[in-house]
């Protein structure tokens, strides 16, 4: 069994994570143009990718987190602009 990471990045690091996410969505939609229907990706796409991060060392089941970045995976894993921090999606 893998030894999961103790922590999740500082609360510091995790609002510039954040605060860089909502602004590629909204870069996307507002100057790429990308329509509503185009934001978010497929259930099937949503289920591969939290297929990976439940099968990472990051991944925190106890909170359904990524500790590599610290968001939520049941929201990053629905939006076309997310990515994983460590490439694996």
């Amino acid at each position: 069994m893998m030894t999961e990471p103790k922590k999740f990045p500082s609360k510091v690091q995790q609002g510039k994570n954040l605060a860089k996410f909502t602004m590629q969505v909204v870069k996307d939609v507002v100057v790429g143009g990308i329509g509503s229907d185009d934001i978010f990706v497929s259930s099937q796409i949503q289920d591969d990718r939290m297929n990976i991060c439940r099968g990472c060392e990051y991944y925190s089941k106890a909170n359904n987190r990524c500790r590599q970045c610290g968001c939520w995976l049941i929201h990053k894993v629905k939006f076309q602009t997310s990515t994983c921090p460590i490439s694996k999606w």
